[in-house]
């Protein structure tokens, strides 16, 4: 009974603190605007060199040592550095070169110029708006407070997951990156995932104009590792590139049956150091890493992995469109896509079981596991929808 009464309490207060938040008029506390003027001061390190893109965001080239992954509690005393790699490479069932050539391009996410000097990292610049923003934020994506019931205001998912309780070393795939007009207090996102009991690593695109302060389509993590959970990387990811931000707008994007634009993303275990690498392109590039030491469960391995869309959308606002906002007409021209999914078992990459369990929470949206379609496009999965479902 008392749970039955806390739920609902817990729930009608996360509504409450978002309509205060994106009616911009959440007020701070004495101690936690004090607070927050001592993250700025630990996010916004000295710079080298600042980057100015074409889109007026500003990107400071910081030292590899004072990113602020290095402010995390369990990596004060670290041995990283700038020339980390994986030490072991997974192996392929099949060799690259025997992989057709596919018939979509892949999207820029790197900075102009080259990006930063070497031995230094971009890290985004951050107002305290911005820090607000992504505090709120982290703090409901990874809560889930909000409700996960059709036809009721929160998190609306399409999802392909693999089933519990097997060692997985790694999740990845080509993710068909879109564009969709979303509302200040709206995202919409296609993500992989991987994950062992509360502990999750994310990593894809995203619109969202509150944690970002525009419209545009963004790449972003998510770290829920421990007692602590972020966007990007605030809370324990380590960043190598020099050239790549992790929160960088892709750019093109796809069209509804025009040009079909990807980012090739993974997230493979180092199977002798445990810690998780991200990684970009074809070449599977490492551009970042999460130490396995700040994990309590993903420290040794995961236990499932994912593909698929989620938006979010407040009491009594439309939901927005997800992947490419259409339907699903079985048309990788204007789906949303996953291709070339695949999952890493005992070091090996190999394509998801054909059996994927598919979870839908409202009708508005769907995801189909069309397994392995040839072609270059291999494993496929795709998902989306219209939208406009309105919670009461």
């Amino acid at each position: 009974m008392g749970l039955r009464v806390i739920l609902p309490y817990l729930v009608v207060c996360y509504l409450f603190f978002y309509c205060k938040w994106v009616e911009g008029y959440i007020k701070l506390s004495k101690e936690e605007d004090l607070e927050f003027e001592e993250q700025l001061k630990r996010l916004n390190k000295p710079a080298v060199k600042t980057i100015k893109t074409k889109y007026g965001e500003l990107y400071d080239c910081v030292d590899f040592y004072k990113q602020p992954a290095f402010d995390h509690p369990l990596l004060k005393n670290h041995n990283f550095h700038p020339e980390m790699r994986s030490t072991s490479i997974p192996k392929r069932v099949s060799p690259e070169n025997e992989v057709p050539k596919l018939d979509y391009k892949s999207v820029n996410i790197g900075l102009e110029g080259g990006g930063c000097p070497i031995g230094t990292i971009p890290i985004r610049r951050t107002t305290k708006d911005d820090l607000i923003r992504a505090k709120f934020h982290s703090e409901m994506y990874a809560s889930k407070l909000n409700p996960l019931i059709k036809g009721q205001p929160g998190t609306r998912f399409a999802l392909a997951q693999t089933k519990l309780n097997i060692d997985y070393d790694g999740v990845g795939a080509d993710i068909s990156v879109w564009n969709l007009p979303v509302n200040a207090s709206q995202y919409t996102a296609g993500r992989i995932k991987i994950s062992n009991g509360a502990e999750s690593l994310e990593a894809g695109w995203m619109v969202n104009p509150d944690l970002y302060g525009d419209g545009r389509t963004h790449m972003y993590i998510f770290t829920n590792a421990g007692q602590s959970s972020c966007f990007n990387a605030q809370c324990g990811y380590v960043h190598l590139r020099p050239d790549i931000p992790v929160d960088g707008i892709f750019d093109p994007v796809s069209s509804y049956g025009g040009n079909t634009f990807v980012i090739t993303l993974a997230i493979y275990q180092d199977v002798v150091k445990k810690d998780w690498f991200l990684k970009i392109g074809k070449d599977h590039t490492d551009i970042g890493f999460w130490p396995s030491k700040i994990f309590t469960n993903l420290g040794n391995t995961a236990t499932q992995t994912e593909w698929g869309g989620e938006v979010f959308s407040p009491l009594g606002v439309p939901a927005p469109g997800m992947g490419s906002g259409h339907e699903l007409e079985e048309d990788t021209t204007k789906d949303a896509i996953f291709a070339n999914a695949n999952i890493v078992i005992n070091n090996t990459i190999v394509d998801p079981p054909r059996d994927l369990k598919l979870v839908v929470n409202s009708f508005k949206y769907d995801v189909r596991n069309e397994g392995n379609v040839g072609g270059g496009i291999n494993y496929l999965i795709i998902y989306g929808g219209v939208g406009g479902g309105i919670g009461s």
